[in-house]
């Protein structure tokens, strides 16, 4: 079973992970059937460090996992909603919420399809470490439904690894949004932004 199927069903191997993001000590809770159970995943953290979010922004993670790049941004921003296919992921980003004390935020977890549960409304960021393994399809639909999305001025954020496919996935984000910026390059992955004009 891969990490972006909707109902994993890999026997149960549940951990506690820590990682210091935006200068801040997050614990997570993890288990098998997702993506990166064993420790925060290199692009995540990077994309986590990377973002820029004003304290008056609405956030969407795309394909959260278990809620590494939401909860390093929670506290930064207006609201934070995230949604990943994975029930199992998503059960443990309602966790991590409670581990890190961050109940008190204006935070929403969904379980669903890309987007399919959070078009009620728009947002200033969305982020995504998109599943490459679930193929082009999905990242492109990332992508287009996500400018959407996106208010007026708002900027979509992803990052991918260098050897998977930057350059076409740079591309095809200039053709959706008319702008594509290369933000960082760093130990094999490229964080890629585009604004809704």
């Amino acid at each position: 079973m891969h990490y972006f199927s909707e109902k994993p069903t890999s026997k149960h191997n549940v951990k506690i992970i820590e990682d210091i993001i935006r200068g801040k000590h997050l614990i997570f809770k993890t288990d098998s059937g997702i993506f990166s159970p064993n420790k925060v995943d290199k692009g995540t953290k990077l994309l986590a460090e990377e973002v820029e979010v004003d304290k008056d922004d609405d956030v969407l993670d795309v394909g959260c996992g278990y809620g590494v790049i939401g909860i390093a941004l929670a506290d930064e921003v207006n609201s934070v909603v995230m949604t990943d296919i994975n029930r199992r992921a998503v059960k443990l980003a309602r966790e991590n919420v409670k581990l890190n004390k961050l109940e008190d935020l204006n935070i929403e977890i969904y379980q669903g399809d890309l987007y399919e549960k959070v078009k009620h409304k728009k947002y200033d960021v969305i982020i995504s470490n998109p599943p490459i393994k679930a193929g082009k399809k999905v990242i492109h639909r990332i992508i287009e439904e996500g400018k959407e999305l996106l208010k007026d001025n708002g900027s979509l954020w992803v990052v991918i690894q260098t050897k998977h496919g930057a350059k076409s996935l740079a591309k095809f984000m200039e053709e959706v949004f008319g702008n594509v910026e290369t933000v960082t390059i760093k130990g094999g992955y490229r964080i890629l932004k585009s604004v809704k004009e």
